[in-house]
């Protein structure tokens, strides 16, 4: 549970803030009990003592932890644990809630500096109301980073949006925090009230990522192709992804095949009042990256921009199969996208097969969407399909995409409107010990007019495929 978000709400009608000299001798009591040194701080408030507990924030890219969050640790006089939201249920007016919030944040600072490596972020959690509303917080917050000897930059403010009724405190409170140097994450997002016209107001550094959204992903495919698409969503918002709350293997397989940046939760590490080692790092993410098949590489230019969805759907049919899901459960969100005419997958294993034979040997399996189905049940279609398909035309499909595996081709580079306006994703990768090819048929858009026709496959005819000599590659 995040500590400030336990501070009540205020409104203009409330009893305004102690006076200054009030406030000032609070923060003196602060400084007084939780000088700056070395050691571990705790402070007593009323019959509780408090002190602080760091989880650790790893970053993908570089494999190691890079940040910590500090969070509010209670014992009563028994030491029993205490629950923040109780400690500050406990407080006995608001200019008390004020006190204890600050005192928080200076147990955190003054911890964190003797427990972090240099460059390491703290993450602190921080009401917007807070902010807004107590008149001495900009120059209170600066003067405790300053005592304390954290540099503001390596401070990340996590704005808590939940409840917030005024949009514009939340623009306010990001603004304050970064006039001081802080850095600013939205937290919780996916749930509740997240949105991505906030994010766009708030532009924040950091979104971090529910962990009902993850738990989600890892038992759907189409939570899955959800969470890959926020994740892109939020990168477009120039922000990075922390994934939080992972706390089995499966999770975080699945955080990581979304593209996040950053993970966190008790799979990793609990919160505690230690650094966490780079041996631990290095053993653990090795561990990990032994299951871990990166997604296909998707770039997309220009006129393929809404091929997006397409491509990480495609790999999330892969990463499905193989893990032993059944084609048509793999495949199934693929073929829910509109546009989708069919999926198959194709063996590479058919080199020496004689001049003239179907290319339908060396379909291992396809289905077609619902619509075309239905179509061709009622006579509408003709019969010049994918299994339909010379040999020759389907292994220059095959052959394009195994020369870069694991890599997404989009054939034809632009289908001209002689062609029924078809275009197919493939993407090479490895099944059960043999290179297979995954391929979906869509109905490309840039030429409506032939859709109404229900366009044939995407495995072209030869002249066609010589027009796509040059494929194109889409990077992730």
């Amino acid at each position: 549970m995040h500590m400030q978000a336990m501070v009540r709400k205020t409104t203009s009608s409330d009893t305004p803030i102690g006076a200054r000299a009030t406030l000032h001798a609070g923060f003196e009591r602060i400084y007084a009990g939780i000088p700056k040194g070395r050691g571990w701080a705790t402070y007593p408030f009323n019959t509780l003592t408090l002190g602080s507990q760091f989880q650790p924030i790893f970053n993908v890219a570089e494999q190691r932890c890079v940040a910590y969050e500090g969070l509010l640790c209670a014992n009563n006089m028994m030491g029993q644990a205490m629950r923040p939201e109780t400690v500050f249920a406990v407080s006995a007016n608001q200019q008390e809630e004020l006190f204890l919030d600050w005192l928080c944040r200076a147990l955190h600072l003054r911890n964190f500096v003797n427990l972090s490596a240099p460059g390491d972020m703290v993450f602190l959690n921080a009401y917007p109301e807070t902010a807004v509303e107590d008149p001495h917080h900009p120059q209170v917050f600066a003067n405790m980073m300053e005592f304390y000897g954290v540099n503001p930059k390596n401070v990340v403010v996590e704005i808590l949006e939940t409840g917030v009724s005024d949009e514009a405190q939340l623009v306010d409170a990001a603004k304050l925090y970064r006039k001081l140097g802080c850095r600013i994450a939205i937290d919780d997002f996916g749930i509740g009230y997240s949105n991505f016209d906030r994010l766009w107001r708030l532009r924040p550094d950091f979104v971090k990522i529910d962990r009902s959204v993850t738990v989600s992903a890892v038992r759907e495919t189409h939570a899955r192709l959800v969470f890959a698409n926020m994740v892109k969503l939020i990168h477009e918002c120039g922000a990075k992804v922390i994934v939080e709350g992972i706390e089995t293997r499966d999770e975080a397989l699945t955080a990581l095949e979304a593209g996040a940046d950053f993970l966190q939760g008790y799979y990793f590490a609990r919160p505690g009042l230690a650094a966490v080692p780079q041996a631990l790092c290095d053993n653990m993410f090795e561990g990990l990256m032994k299951d871990f098949r990166p997604a296909a590489n998707i770039s997309l230019q220009g006129s393929q921009l809404d091929l997006d969805i397409y491509a990480h759907a495609l790999n999330l049919a892969i990463l499905d199969l193989q893990r032993g899901a059944s084609f048509a459960h793999a495949t199934e969100s693929f073929l829910a996208l509109p546009r989708v005419l069919r999926i198959c997958l194709a063996t590479a294993g058919a080199e020496n097969a004689p001049p003239g034979s179907a290319a339908s040997r060396l379909i291992l399996d396809m289905i077609e969407a619902p619509p075309l189905a239905a179509t061709r049940a009622a006579g509408a279609v003709q019969e010049g399909n994918t299994a339909g398909t010379s040999f020759d035309q389907l292994q220059q499909v095959l052959q394009r995409a195994l020369s870069a595996p694991h890599e997404v081709h989009i054939t034809p580079e632009a289908a001209p409107a002689s062609e029924r306006g078809a275009l197919t994703l493939s993407c090479a990768f490895e099944l059960e010990q043999r290179m297979v090819v995954l391929c979906g048929d869509l109905v490309d858009r840039r030429h409506r007019s032939e859709a109404a026709s229900i366009p044939p496959p995407a495995l072209q005819d030869s002249e066609s495929q010589a027009r796509a000599a040059n494929v194109i590659r889409l990077h992730l």
